[in-house]
């Protein structure tokens, strides 16, 4: 997101792309602050040099001119870590980065995304991955299709929302996936085209809940119980039954 917004990569951005060698760097740092530095460092050999693997074509890449013979030392560590986070993120995949940046503003006038951060652009992109049911809500409409009185209506609307609030993370997510084809909601409301609705179908208890994703939009037919919609809801979505209908 940084690349495509031309914004500054800094070291700490490696605990995104790669945990694991950003939780070792940053060991580094910690551990030229102590008395036995000059000694650790000594120990571990390292220098401003990475041996690539196998899969990214073998040999070894330096960091700066003449890498491979300094000596990495409490007093340059920081150069280093700075050095190989950005190797890392952005030296290995520059090529890919740019042609998608590049692609990007083909489709969007420039500067159309300077007022954005890059966690402005994730949202965008990806929408809110935590489900707030509230929003949920205030989102989705009803249609009816059962004939049935407003008051039995009322009350399966709640049995369904309130099954919804007590499922786990995963669960929405997946609820939210199988309706609108996304695993989270959009940003905002105006992300969503068409807004997610749920249409209530006649009575029907041997029938799982069905789905049209190209408009958002979720088929429940009325059952008997609460018991019943949610034991059909969840099975719906762990069995991903979309149906055009």
């Amino acid at each position: 997101m940084k690349y495509i917004l031309s914004r500054p990569i800094r070291f700490h951005d490696l605990a995104f792309f790669d945990p694991v060698i950003y939780e070792s760097l940053r060991q580094l740092v910690v551990d030229a602050e102590t008395k036995d530095s000059n000694s650790l460092f000594s120990a571990l050999d390292l220098t401003f040099s990475i041996d690539l693997s196998v899969e990214e074509g073998g040999g070894t890449m330096e960091l700066v001119s003449g890498g491979r013979d300094m000596e990495v030392t409490a007093q340059n560590v920081y150069d280093y870590v700075r050095k190989y986070a950005e190797y890392r993120m952005i030296k290995t995949q520059e090529k890919a980065l740019e042609a998608l940046r590049t692609g990007v503003f083909d489709v969007l006038p420039a500067g159309s995304l300077d007022g954005l951060t890059a966690e402005d652009l994730r949202l965008l992109l990806n929408g809110v991955g935590d489900i707030n049911v509230a929003v949920l809500i205030s989102y989705t409409s009803f249609n009816d299709e059962s004939g049935e009185s407003s008051e039995r209506l009322l009350k399966f609307k709640r049995w369904l929302w309130s099954i919804v609030e007590k499922m786990s993370h995963i669960e929405r997510q997946d609820l939210v996936y199988f309706w609108t084809g996304s695993p989270a909601l959009p940003a905002s409301e105006d992300g969503f085209q068409p807004m997610p609705s749920v249409t209530i179908r006649p009575a029907d208890d041997s029938h799982l809940p069905t789905a049209n994703t190209c408009i958002s939009r979720l088929y429940i037919p009325l059952y008997s119980s609460r018991a019943v919609l949610r034991h059909k809801l969840l099975l719906a979505i762990k069995t991903k039954n979309f149906g055009f209908v």
